[in-house]
């Protein structure tokens, strides 16, 4: 099974924005192809994060239009039988958003050789990374999941 560290943008876009490519990637670890590894800043961002958007949509409709429930089993399944590591490492690649270093900082500490993310600061933290011999690959969810079909994973 492939292990891969996932930013909240790749939740939140595949839950919230219907993302195709991020909505392959929860099916891939639904199919068990893929497992998410995590730690515990990454869960907390990523609770957090969904929280807030659900009470901005709620106060913007004032219905209750939103399926909570829904939603809330699918937050679930993308975190059911999630690989959750220790936070040891402390890194600064992400000097823009420092709050995105905990996603490189969870490949190094697991010792995971993906990231997917669509966010700029982590992929301009890639040819640094690099430099100083980690072996992680950033990916945007198309370019995982293309990999992936195309046998390009070890």
């Amino acid at each position: 099974m492939i292990r891969v560290v996932v930013d909240t943008n790749v939740f939140i876009n595949g839950i919230f924005k219907n993302d195709e490519f991020c909505k392959t990637i929860f099916k891939l670890k639904s199919l068990n192809k893929i497992t998410f590894v995590m730690n515990k800043e990454m869960q907390n961002e990523l609770l957090f994060t969904f929280a807030k958007i659900l009470l901005v949509a709620n106060e913007k409709t004032n219905t209750d239009n939103l399926n909570l429930i829904s939603l809330m089993a699918t937050l679930s399944k993308c975190l059911w039988q999630v690989e959750e590591i220790d936070h040891i490492i402390n890194t600064n690649y992400c000097t823009d958003d420092t709050s995105d270093n905990k996603f490189i900082d969870c490949c190094i500490d697991g010792d995971v050789k993906y990231l997917i993310t669509q966010d700029q600061h982590i992929n301009s933290a890639s040819s640094q990374l690099k430099k100083d011999g980690y072996d992680i690959e950033i990916f945007s969810p198309m370019q995982f999941y293309t990999s992936y079909k195309g046998h390009k994973l070890i």
